[in-house]
């Protein structure tokens, strides 16, 4: 059995994941501890957006790691972005695709849509891993404000998705992503996760507007324009195709 998951809590409706395992790590939740529920009333996103948690169609998983001083927090999205991006490919969506930092897409004739999204976030030495997934249902049963750029694994692939199935499948596919970047960083998962990324994306940052190429070797997004490549490490980020 992987350590990832071992200790775990699973709960009806909440608040919050992330809110519970940051309690959880707080008073020593080990390495690898989940928390999981069926419904969130208050899940969010980056920059405290609100992340839409119908009850009992989706995953919406947050992970306790303990990963050491040393290792930078903020790349490690782009570790989990890849793990989530096999899971959801590995059940049948092979078109699922990343953006930096934090998102898994998927194309379609109406552009990008968002499958899940990834949200870390810090207390004392542990790390909060918060993970969502739109597993089940129409994304048009979403709230409107995002029903149009959402999509759904199940509604991608036609049938019900076990939601219980991919949960460990998850699981597995998350651990060894975050095994290599504990040991090597950056350099370790950069690779992987370009060779997932969305193709001809463009973002427009407060500087510049143009192409997103890659990564840097830090971890920061490398965009293109003007014929110069400019490196995006945080901020507000706007994607715009």
């Amino acid at each position: 059995m992987s350590w990832l998951g071992v200790a775990r809590q699973a709960h009806a409706t909440v608040g919050s994941t992330n809110d519970l395992a940051l309690a959880w790590a707080r008073a020593g939740a080990p390495h690898g501890a989940i928390v999981t529920a069926e419904a969130q009333t208050a899940g969010r996103g980056r920059h405290g957006r609100a992340w839409a948690s119908p009850p009992g169609r989706s995953i919406y998983l947050s992970i306790v790691l303990r990963l050491g001083a040393t290792v930078p927090v903020p790349p490690l999205t782009l570790a989990i972005g890849v793990g989530v991006c096999d899971a959801i490919r590995a059940e049948g969506v092979a078109a699922a695709a990343l953006k930096w930092p934090n998102d898994v897409l998927v194309g379609g004739d109406g552009g990008w849509r968002k499958l899940a999204g990834v949200l870390c976030e810090s207390t004392g030495d542990a790390v909060v891993v918060g993970i969502g997934v739109n597993v089940n249902g129409a994304a048009a049963e979403l709230p409107p404000e995002i029903a149009a750029r959402a999509a759904t694994i199940g509604d991608l692939l036609g049938r019900w998705v076990e939601r219980d199935a991919f949960l460990e499948r998850l699981l597995a596919e998350l651990a060894p992503w975050i095994e290599r970047y504990q040991a090597a960083g950056v350099a370790a998962i950069a690779p992987a996760w370009e060779a997932r990324m969305a193709a001809g994306l463009v973002v427009r940052t407060d500087r510049v507007t143009g192409l997103a190429r890659g990564l840097d070797r830090d971890g920061a997004l490398v965009v293109e324009a003007d014929g110069a490549r400019h490196r995006v490490l945080a901020g507000e980020v706007e994607w715009i195709a």
